[in-house]
């Protein structure tokens, strides 16, 4: 009796085991899943938000273009004219492509560059050009250059006569090689485990890709993986989004074991160990497999801060870089196009705007090469003894000129003196003044005060603006945050950097309380050996 009572009693306890084994097992299966789910989310709005970007990009080349090429009256559009064959030059000596003129009907009336000559007088054939020819611009496909030898693509931008009809085409050739600056750029996106991002046009044929071997050719991907969205396809996986402005498709793919393999190799030798684990012990199959699940949430939560990441630097490239790279190319563009028309003062104030851009850059590369050299701990700090209230006074000499008709007051309370890197502190300061002017009405003042407090040296930069949130006052010192209310301008930067410096000093940084509207920064560092009032 004993005997069969011990019998139910292992049977029991297998059964047990098995199947708190099977559901253990089934919730690894489900978290697997789950981390799949994830990564393809996770791929698919990255080529979205990469298709997005380049569609933003292409439309406002369009309307770059049509302002340098596009203008009524602005070329002759006669067969061989010499006059438009010397703009249709290109400006880079070293160019490898030239440019064409179409007339109404698609004949060739002249190019640069041009390999055959005879091509003028002949139509040109090409899959889109009859949206050019109805006054759309557009990127023609794939095909053979006619002032290259490379495979090209063809900008199409409508020319109007002086009545606003159109007049022409002007097609801007650009090769289709590992050479080209777009396919360097999308050669940078190249993964690490085997995974491939190709533009493709209207006829499957690849524009660019981070696999250089693909460029100019016809890609063979399936029809369905050309759809929108994430699609598994004969042991790949694609995901795939429409650029419209180019009538193209960005297209990821990769190997369906490549894309899952750091998922499911863990989870079946997890599966293998907990089937033996059944027979050892049920509790050491438990603590395994809830690793496991620990694990699985941990790439969840990875992922989505990856993708959540790479929104926020999508961001601030297309509102940050865009914007200063933009008006500098278009000054200098202006500038070298019109040299002779314009007079020296005209001149001056376009090489003067395309450098207040560049400025714009340099200073947004100056603030994220600070980021991650202080993240890697590579603050150096040149200390020296200083008088802190004429560090201030510079600081606001320069903003005086940064911002002209702004006043800039500065109230000191003696010598303070403080040991500290002159260069980090002006940097400091500019970061603050410059958040306290785009935040403030442009005829409204910005005071800064210089005082000793408790044994510190303290200064305060005080605008009349749209102030800070109290919810917002310490979030604002985070990177990529922009907590004034109704500013979109910016880096998100300034303040988190301040905060590292001035804490690499010893020293604080907070928002206070204002009397009355706007914002008060106010940061404390400590006097040199009390020196100072």
């Amino acid at each position: 009796m004993r005997l069969g009572r011990d019998k139910w009693v292992a049977t029991g306890a297998i059964a047990v085991l098995a199947i708190l084994a099977g559901v253990i097992a089934a919730l690894v299966l489900d978290a697997q899943q789950a981390g799949i789910e994830t990564r393809e989310d996770f791929r698919r709005r990255e080529v979205q938000q990469l298709a997005d970007s380049l569609d933003t990009r292409i439309q406002e080349a369009y309307g770059s273009l049509a302002g340098l090429y596009g203008a009524p009256g602005t070329w002759r559009l006669v067969p061989g004219d010499p006059t438009d064959l010397e703009r249709l030059k290109p400006a880079d000596p070293s160019a490898s492509a030239g440019a064409l003129l179409l007339d109404t009907s698609g004949t060739i009336v002249n190019g640069s560059l041009l390999r055959d000559p005879g091509v003028i007088g002949r139509t040109y054939e090409a899959d889109g050009i009859e949206l050019a020819l109805r006054g759309e611009p557009t990127i023609l496909g794939v095909r053979e250059g006619l002032t290259t030898t490379d495979q090209v693509i063809a900008i199409a931008t409508p020319i109007l006569a002086a009545d606003g009809v159109l007049a022409g085409v002007h097609l801007l050739e650009s090769a289709v090689s590992p050479d080209s600056a777009f396919a360097a750029e999308v050669a940078q996106l190249d993964s690490e485990d085997g995974g491939a991002y190709t533009y493709v046009d209207q006829a499957g044929m690849a524009t660019a890709s981070s696999e250089a071997s693909r460029l100019g050719k016809d890609t063979e991907f399936p029809d369905d993986a050309l759809r929108p969205g994430f699609h598994r396809i004969e042991g790949t996986v694609y995901a795939s989004a429409d650029v419209p402005s180019a009538r193209w498709r960005l297209v990821f793919d990769q190997p369906r074991d490549d894309f899952e393999g750091d998922l499911t190799g863990p989870v079946r030798s997890a599966l293998f160990v907990l089937l033996a684990a059944v027979v050892v012990a049920g509790s050491i199959s438990v603590v395994a497999l809830l690793r496991r699940l620990q694990n699985a949430r941990e790439e969840q939560r990875r992922l989505l801060d990856i993708a959540s990441a790479r929104e926020e630097f999508t961001s601030i490239v297309s509102h940050e870089l865009r914007t200063p790279v933009a008006g500098l190319l278009g000054f200098l563009q202006t500038t070298v196009d019109h040299w002779d028309e314009m007079t020296d003062a005209e001149r001056r104030q376009a090489v003067g705007r395309a450098q207040q851009n560049a400025d714009r850059l340099q200073q947004l590369t100056v603030d994220v090469l600070d980021t991650t050299g202080m993240e890697s701990g590579q603050l150096d700090l040149d200390q020296e003894a200083l008088d802190l209230g004429a560090v201030v006074e510079d600081a606001a000499a320069t903003a005086r000129e940064v911002h002209p008709g702004r006043e800039v007051t500065v109230e000191r309370d003696g010598e303070v003196v403080v040991d500290a890197d002159a260069v980090r502190l002006r940097q400091v300061l500019a970061n603050l003044v410059d958040n306290a002017a785009k935040s403030s009405p442009p005829g409204s003042p910005i005071e800064l005060t210089v005082r000793s407090v408790d044994g510190s040296a303290e200064v305060a930069v005080r605008d009349h603006g749209t102030g800070i949130a109290a919810d917002d006052r310490e979030r604002v010192f985070e990177k990529f945050v922009r907590g004034r209310a109704g500013l979109t301008r910016g880096s998100g930067l300034g303040l988190y950097l301040s905060r590292q410096i001035v804490e690499a000093h010893g020293g604080t940084i907070w928002v206070a309380d204002p009397e009355g509207p706007g914002a008060l920064v106010v940061f404390r560092l400590p006097r040199a050996n009390g020196r100072g009032r």
